[in-house]
């Protein structure tokens, strides 16, 4: 469901300057850590609706769907916080995104750090 297993914690050189590596590390951490509380149960509900896809007419593999959404909500949401508690300060936005595969024709979720620009109209 494109969803990884974890994000990779090596500090990107474009954030070079604009937040300290501590940080960073701390908030990829975070993520990691709903990851790995989520997708144990996640996978196992997949084996048992894959396992009963047939029998059900592929009913069984709506728990999964819904718990990848909920798995998806729970790392925005901690986004939301990690961008609220410092990034946004720092003139940055770390979100998640989905992207194509480079491998396959297949859609990855990814997490994004972008630059907020702000406007101001003077009237």
């Amino acid at each position: 469901f494109g969803l990884s297993n974890k994000f990779d914690t090596e500090f990107p050189s474009v954030l070079t300057g604009k937040v300290a590596p501590e940080e960073f590390k701390t908030s990829i951490s975070r993520v990691n850590a709903c990851l790995r509380k989520n997708l144990p149960v996640n996978v196992k509900w997949l084996l048992c609706g894959c396992l009963c896809c047939c029998c059900t007419l592929g009913c069984s593999l709506w728990p999964v769907v819904c718990l990848n959404k909920r798995t998806r909500r729970s790392i925005q949401k901690l986004l939301e916080w990690e961008n609220n508690r410092l990034y946004h300060k720092l003139g940055l936005h770390w979100k998640l995104s989905k992207r194509k595969c480079e491998t396959s024709n297949m859609m990855e979720y990814v997490s994004i750090t972008s630059v907020i620009y702000l406007v101001f109209n003077i009237t």
